[in-house]
């Protein structure tokens, strides 16, 4: 038998030892109390007689009473006890599970849907709550009150034991052979209910566009399908779990008519009293229902085994490596060496290949090409989310490899067509740009202004406090841009990344957005993914991408020299396609 998936769970009880300490002492006291009441009983019930006569002591009834009193506040503080380690422990695994997540390359999350991460994080983790510790402390009061009551039955009539004997080895042999059946279906249910929830988020998260085109029922059917395939999962591990009750019934039936009959003639024979025969058969009840605990936890801990199996997985991921050289202040001097680099998704084919680069200090650089050309691999390559598959990077003169990345993206911004925005506030999404320390009221609202978005914030009743939404569904597309460009005016950084920043806005946001972002790009080293004629005709030097190459590199005015070149060919393409100036030059 393999026990490091068992001790690898029981682990996660180091850090709460001392509350369940303190909850098992009052474990101890209450089945002590609860394996005294059925002697009391017993005496009770052979001086019947004696105590018709003379009633019972005052002495016997506050004994008694102290001793319900005593056990429902160690029952009470034990309970508490052990659901507030439980709720420790889920809340502890859950951080943890989280801290390694979020540190996870980007590559990671390419492979991994983000409904599933969260179906772990949440549905997963919480089927340690009940296991665990409550569940764990009910085992260990069952043994307990298994081999007190086993005891006591001994010594009530080793004979009258012989029936029980024979139920509980078979309902413990039961019990592990269901157990290991349930592992296995258990992690059949936690996948298809992962699945479930990746359909739900994906169908929630794209709730406009279900809307836009009609497909509410289509969602409904394929979170339908979805939900058949885990429903069909619990349903098998129901039969398994209704079959072993059932067997589970039969013994114990089999078992309680077997000891009273052999009771009944015990006493017949003057061999019991019926005090004795009512205390035995209280006993009897005890311990049968401790061996049903024991067996029901075998088959709760294996589901739970199986359940949380893929968490475990999670949780030995090794974080990613953020170590390396904290560079000193970077200019924004950035070099491509020979880069070449291969999505891990898609090694077949070459993003970039054979790339050489080099951008000055505060020069701005549009990139311009079709779709799959290159672009956003570039602006992925700098941001450090993925790593050169050939050649290397330098900033101001250092290999990328060498440096911290978290240290690299502190010199490092980006404004992206859709920008992301968090739930909070106005004013928590601008400092969402500085991890580092806090960051004043008069500093958010200075990067504000500069990214001509104070004046429509005051706008809002709560001003800075207003709550934007999931993804800022609040705002318009212009007034999300200038928070991303407020965000990055506060980041305050040597490079900055554009990312087709105004691509999607009407003549009037533009106008304003671009306003922001030409603050934003003074004395900065600029890379733009370019959407729009207007945006990049004033770049210092345009790159023009095709297949993962630089095909071509220059001004706009050299470029169009160029009448057979891939640069000048776009322009005839899109200007005859849009016939106007700021068409745009190509979907990125």
């Amino acid at each position: 038998m393999n026990f490091a998936p068992h001790l690898e769970r029981l682990r996660l009880l180091r850090p709460v030892r001392g509350r369940l300490a303190a909850a098992l002492l009052c474990m101890g006291a209450g089945v002590l109390i609860q394996l005294g009441f059925p002697r009391a009983i017993a005496w009770l019930i052979d001086h019947a007689e004696q105590l018709r006569q003379t009633g019972i002591p005052p002495h016997l009834v506050l004994a008694m009473l102290g001793a319900a009193i005593l056990l429902a506040l160690v029952s009470a503080l034990r309970f508490y006890l052990f659901q507030s380690a439980s709720q420790h422990i889920v809340t502890r695994l859950r951080r943890q599970l989280f801290d390694i997540l979020i540190r996870q390359p980007i590559g990671f999350f390419d492979r991994h849907h983000v409904g599933e991460l969260t179906s772990r994080l949440h549905g997963d983790v919480m089927s340690l709550h009940e296991s665990l510790t409550v569940g764990a402390a009910h085992v260990l009061r069952s043994l307990c009150v298994f081999g007190g009551g086993a005891a006591m039955l001994l010594s009530l009539s080793p004979l009258l034991s012989l029936p029980l004997a024979l139920f509980i080895p078979a309902s413990l042999y039961l019990g592990k052979r269901s157990g290991n059946s349930y592992r296995e279906r258990a992690r059949e249910v936690q996948a298809s209910l992962a699945d479930s929830g990746k359909v739900a988020q994906e169908h929630f998260a794209n709730v406009r566009l279900v809307h836009a085109f009609n497909q509410q029922r289509g969602a409904s059917a394929r979170y339908e399908s979805a939900t058949a395939r885990a429903l069909a999962a619990a349903l098998s591990n129901a039969r398994l779990l209704s079959t072993f009750q059932g067997l589970m019934s039969l013994l114990l039936y089999l078992a309680l008519i077997s000891t009273l009959c052999f009771g009944a003639w015990l006493i017949g024979q003057g061999r019991l009293s019926v005090g004795e025969l009512t205390a035995f058969i209280i006993y009897a009840t005890m311990v049968t229902e401790a061996a049903n605990a024991l067996t029901d936890f075998w088959g709760s801990w294996m589901r739970t085994l199986g359940a949380t199996d893929r968490v475990f997985e999670l949780l030995r991921l090794a974080p990613r490596d953020e170590g390396g050289a904290q560079p000193p202040s970077l200019s924004g001097r950035i070099v491509f060496e020979n880069v070449g680099f291969r999505y891990p998704q898609r090694p077949a084919q070459a993003a970039l290949e054979g790339v050489n680069l080099a951008l000055a200090a505060g020069e701005t650089v549009a990139l311009v090409g079709p779709s799959g050309a290159g672009k956003s691999t570039i602006a992925n390559l700098l941001l450090g989310h993925y790593a050169p598959g050939q050649g290397r990077i330098l900033f101001d003169g250092f290999d990328a490899a060498t440096l911290a990345p978290a240290a690299l993206r502190r010199h490092v911004a980006v404004v992206e067509q859709e920008p992301a925005l968090f739930s909070g506030s106005i004013a928590d999404n601008i400092r969402f740009a500085v991890p580092e320390r806090e960051v004043t009221q008069d500093e958010v609202e200075a990067a504000a202004r500069r990214a001509q978005a104070h004046d429509f914030i005051l706008a809002f009743p709560d001003g800075y406090d207003t709550v934007v939404g999931e993804r800022g569904v609040q705002l318009s597309g212009g007034q999300k841009q200038r928070i991303a460009i407020a965000r990055a005016m506060l980041r305050d950084p040597a490079i900055l990344i554009l990312d087709e920043a105004t691509s999607a806005l009407d003549a009037a946001s533009e106008t304003l957005v671009q306003a922001g972002l030409d603050q934003l790009m003074q004395g900065r080293t600029t890379i733009v993914i370019a959407h729009r004629l207007s945006t990049i005709v004033s770049a210092d030097r345009i790159l023009v991408l095709a297949g993962g190459r630089i095909r071509q590199q220059g001004s706009h005015a050299e470029l169009l020299r160029e009448k057979d070149g891939p640069y000048a060919e776009l322009m005839r393409h899109q200007l005859a396609q849009y016939g106007r100036l700021d068409a745009p030059l190509a979907a990125a």
